[in-house]
C-alpha cells in the first residue's frame, strides 16, 4: 500500500463522525419497595398460597413451638429431620417431646449414609430460612455442612422457620444481601418457591414429584 492511499485511509477514519451510544435508562422502581412489612406479608402469602404452601404467623418464638404442634397433628408426622434443636429461638426438641414425634438432627448421624437414609424415611424436614422475597412467596436458603440441602428438599413435608425481619420487597435486595460480603460468599444458595413442581410430557403439571409435596412457612412476628 503507498504512503498517499495509507494517508487517505487514515483521514477518512478519522473524519467519521464518532457516534455517542444512548445511556442505558435507569431501572424502574418497582412497587413492591414501597410496602411496609404488612403489605410485605400480605403479597408473600397470596403468592405462596398461589402455589399451594401455607403461611402461619407466630407471635413469638412459643408460639412458633404451638403452631409446629398444630401442623405435626394435622399431617400425622411421627418422624422429623430438622437442621438444628434451636432454629431462631424456637425449640424443637421441646416440640418433639411434647408431641411424642422423634426429631433427629444432622448432628446425630456418624455417618452420610445413614443421613441421606434418614431424609428420605422421615415424614417431614424442619428448617431454618434465610430470607423471604414478597414479589414471588419466595424462600432463600443458604446451605453448608450443618445446613445441608437435603433436609429442604427429600421429605414429603417442608416446614421452614424464619424471623419476620427477614422478608424483602424482590430478589435484588436478597441478592444484595448475600453477596455484599465477598469474602463469605455461600458455596451454595438457592431458592424455594411452593412444593416441588414438574409437569409431565403432555404438559399436566402436578407437585411433589421431585421434592415435598407440601410446605408450610412460620414467621416469628416478634423478631
Amino acid at each position: 500500500m503507498s504512503i498517499h492511499a495509507r494517508e487517505e485511509i487514515l483521514g477518512r477514519l478519522k473524519s467519521v463522525r464518532k457516534v455517542t451510544h444512548a445511556q442505558r435508562p435507569a431501572k424502574p422502581v418497582l412497587s413492591e419497595i414501597n410496602l411496609d412489612q404488612e403489605k410485605l406479608l400480605q403479597r408473600f402469602t397470596s403468592e405462596l398460597n398461589w402455589q399451594t404452601g401455607t403461611i402461619y404467623q407466630a407471635k413469638d418464638k412459643e408460639d412458633a413451638v404451638c403452631i409446629l404442634s398444630d401442623i405435626a397433628s394435622t399431617e400425622r408426622l411421627k418422624t422429623i429431620l430438622a437442621t438444628s434443636w434451636d432454629i431462631y429461638g424456637v425449640d424443637i426438641k421441646t416440640f418433639g417431646t411434647q408431641n411424642s414425634v422423634s426429631v433427629s438432627t444432622v448432628q446425630n448421624f456418624s455417618s452420610r449414609e445413614e443421613f441421606r437414609e434418614s431424609a428420605f424415611t422421615v415424614d417431614a424436614g424442619i428448617t431454618s430460612a434465610d430470607f423471604a422475597v414478597a414479589e414471588t412467596g419466595t424462600l432463600g436458603l443458604i446451605f453448608h455442612k450443618n445446613h445441608p440441602r437435603l433436609v429442604s428438599i427429600a421429605p414429603p413435608v417442608h416446614i421452614a422457620i424464619l424471623p419476620i425481619s427477614k422478608l424483602y420487597a424482590v430478589y435484588e435486595n436478597v441478592i444484595e444481601q448475600v453477596f455484599k460480603n465477598t469474602d463469605h460468599i455461600p458455596s451454595q444458595f438457592c431458592f424455594i418457591t411452593g412444593p416441588s413442581a414438574t409437569a409431565d410430557i403432555q404438559g399436566v403439571p402436578f407437585k411433589g414429584m421431585h421434592g415435598p409435596l407440601k410446605i408450610f412457612v412460620i414467621f416469628i412476628m416478634d423478631a
